[in-house]
């Protein structure tokens, strides 16, 4: 039997994968992440983007409430993506609000989605967010008229992308269920197999109950398109085996496969008893526990459901010539299915039922001719062939249409062929052009090299001829400059008695200068008396230690107060330096560091910037550079390490030791 009607209900029902009875909590994944959990992620500020959007990969969309509230939070994070520039996150999180809307039967924002996120599928390199983006687009294109070939195509690429990710297998078996309900029964086995083997992939990476549930779900339907085409009874055997390992892996994993996949395992029992029925030898007794067991399930308010068990039941009682009893049940098949008809009209066009209806009419038909009823045996036959009519009517229209995309997708690869030739060819011209162009440069690179060569020779003769007349001149000046000498000479003997004429006048200017000399001296000796005495009083301080502190600090504290007069914190930490602090540091160096380097030192301790030391000691930036260079290696210190802090610890260390050795102090540790 065709199960296109089947598929459909199945991807109604797996809409509500872990849909919550509860609206007020919203599970977003398997560690039980709530609505309100991701929102407080997303708005806190001190949680990197990187960080939400690593969350958010891992969340699942399968809900149906709080729909404005999720709206919001993915509206924000797209906010944040877009701030970013961050393709793969502007992607993901468009399709994320495609998939709910989808969800929440909105076509027309589920479309304006996709178009956001088809913008960013160029540029985005994340596997997961380009798995999500083909799944949905393979949802897209499959719910449209002919659309069922580019749908399978997305959904391949999909399951690449989901191959390349690092995802929970857990996660990924969500879509990849979703891919096996819409590709059921499909007559293309080559794709079939193909798709088979890509799950197999996945399932090989980190075994999954739920995947391994949608692995089996495939190969049934495999093996039942096998049959349809061979009529070879094995082929049955293989589908039953493979409806049985669904049933097996959904009672013996509880945990992992959705409770609400249970009318997945009523549709195994149905299409065991169908195979089974449909076998030369059929186990009656077995077949009715099957049908027995997909009653007992409970789903008697779905009309499809209900349609196909009476089926089913049909079928069985048909094959054992029990033609009045198949007959009612097959008329209870039919108004449910009716029924039905008539609830999906507004999510399902009546076209998707023709499968069912021309199966149910065919069965009915051999109900009739079995009981000799001729006339309406024919009437039924009728019916039959009018749908299969109306369904080869449709699927020569979607052949048509694949036929008519192929050749314009066939057109498209020869215009990108014919656009990848010109591309060539133009690069051939401009790689031509770019050769003449450089032997053109280069020959005249040649003329002008020869050209400067010639004036490179041309001045050096005129070079040998300028210096040819030099020399020339040089002698000639020098046949003047012997005879100047000669008039030098007696011109000194007349200046000398000259000079002893005015030697009386030059002696009493001497004795003035002279006299305005010893004042100088005289000054300069006060002063250097001055600069001794306080000499003597800073060697007097070196061994008290508290003169020289204080001198320093006050000497900063004046410099800060005149030269940085916003810095009063300065002044402030100058307060908190340690008496015994200055004495350290001119013992840190063998005894030998001098006081202007024990002033940088107090400066950088107190945190002052390189540009603030400075301007108070007028001095260039590079000086204090040089100083800081100078002063780590005096300390012994790496090119790694941090001056300033290595002289605020040693600070810190004399006021804590100081702080432990005072009376009465209670030490912190």
């Amino acid at each position: 039997m065709n199960k296109e009607i089947l598929s459909i209900i199945l991807l109604f029902f797996c809409s509500f994968l872990h849909a919550q009875e509860d609206t007020t909590v919203v599970y977003l994944n398997n560690e039980g992440m709530t609505l309100d959990s991701l929102e407080m992620i997303v708005t806190d500020p001190k949680i990197s983007y990187k960080e939400k959007m690593d969350v958010f990969y891992k969340c699942n969309y399968k809900r149906d409430s709080q729909q404005e509230k999720q709206t919001q939070i993915i509206n924000k994070l797209i906010s944040e993506s877009k701030r970013k520039k961050d393709s793969n996150g502007l992607l993901y999180n468009y399709i994320y609000l495609a998939d709910l809307y989808n969800e929440w039967n909105n076509e027309a924002l589920f479309n304006i989605y996709i178009d956001s996120a088809d913008i960013y599928a160029e540029d985005a390199a994340n596997p997961l967010a380009l798995a999500r983006y083909h799944y949905t687009k393979g949802t897209q294109a499959i719910n449209v008229p002919y659309g069922r070939k580019e749908g399978y195509k997305q959904f391949e690429k999909a399951i690449d992308y989901y191959d390349q990710t690092s995802q929970e297998t857990q996660t990924i078996s969500y879509y990849i269920y979703n891919i096996s309900v819409y590709t059921a029964n499909q007559p293309d086995t080559i794709f079939a197999k193909r798709l088979i083997e890509k799950v197999k992939n996945l399932l090989q990476k980190e075994y999954s109950p739920f995947l391994d549930f949608s692995l089996s779900a495939m190969k049934s339907d495999l093996y039942d398109t096998y049959f349809d085409i061979t009529q070879q009874e094995y082929m049955l055997d293989s589908a039953i085996f493979y409806e049985k390992k669904r049933i097996g892996l959904f009672y013996s994993n509880g945990n992992d496969i959705p409770d609400e996949l249970e009318n997945d395992i009523l549709q195994s029992y149905l299409l065991i008893a169908e195979y089974c029925s449909s076998k030369k030898e059929p186990n009656w007794d077995y077949i009715h526990d099957c049908i027995e067991k997909a009653k007992s399930m409970g789903y008697t308010d779905d009309s499809y459901i209900m349609s196909r068990i009476k089926y089913t039941e049909a079928i069985s009682l048909f094959e054992q010539k029990k033609y009045d009893e198949a007959e009612i049940q097959l008329m209870e098949a039919e108004n449910y299915l009716l029924q039905q008809i008539k609830e999906g009209g507004a999510m399902y066009p009546r076209e998707s039922f023709y499968s069912d209806e021309s199966v149910y009419a065919d069965l009915h038909s051999k109900i009739l001719y079995s009981k000799e009823d001729y006339k309406m045996a024919l009437k039924y036959n009728r019916i039959k062939n009018d749908l299969k009519l109306k369904i080869r009517n449709i699927e020569t229209h979607e052949l048509e249409y694949l036929y008519n995309t192929e050749k314009e997708e066939h057109k498209i690869e020869q215009l990108k062929i014919i656009n990848a030739n010109q591309l060539k060819s133009t690069s051939m011209l401009i790689l031509i052009a770019l050769l003449l162009v450089t032997a053109i440069v280069l020959l005249w690179l040649w003329f002008y090299t020869a050209k400067k060569s010639i004036k490179r020779r041309s001045a050096l003769i005129k070079a040998e001829k300028e210096e040819a007349e030099l020399n020339l001149k040089i002698k000639e000046e020098q046949a003047v400059k012997a005879q100047l000498e000669k008039y030098e000479v007696l011109s000194d003997y007349h200046i000398k008695e000259m000079e002893l004429d005015g030697k009386n006048k030059a002696m009493e200017q001497l004795l003035k200068d002279k006299e305005i000399l010893d004042r100088q001296i005289e000054a300069y000796t006060q002063k250097i008396n001055e600069y001794e005495r306080i000499n003597d009083k800073r060697q007097e301080s070196d061994k008290t230690n508290e003169p020289l502190n204080k001198l320093v600090t006050e000497d900063i504290a004046r410099l800060i107060t005149k030269k940085l007069p916003d810095k009063k914190d300065y002044i402030e930490s100058l307060g908190r330096i340690d008496e015994q602090y200055i004495s350290v540091l001119k013992n840190a160096y063998n005894g030998n560091l001098s006081v202007p380097y024990i002033k940088y030192c107090v400066c950088f301790a107190i945190g002052m910037e390189i540009g603030e030391v400075s301007e108070c000691f007028s001095i260039e930036q590079a000086s204090v550079h040089m100083v800081r260079y100078r002063l780590k290696k005096k300390f012994g210190l790496d090119n790694n390490d941090d001056l300033d802090v290595f002289l605020r610890k040693m600070n810190n260390t004399l006021s804590s030791a100081k702080m432990v050795n005072e009376p009465g102090s209670v030490s912190r540790y």
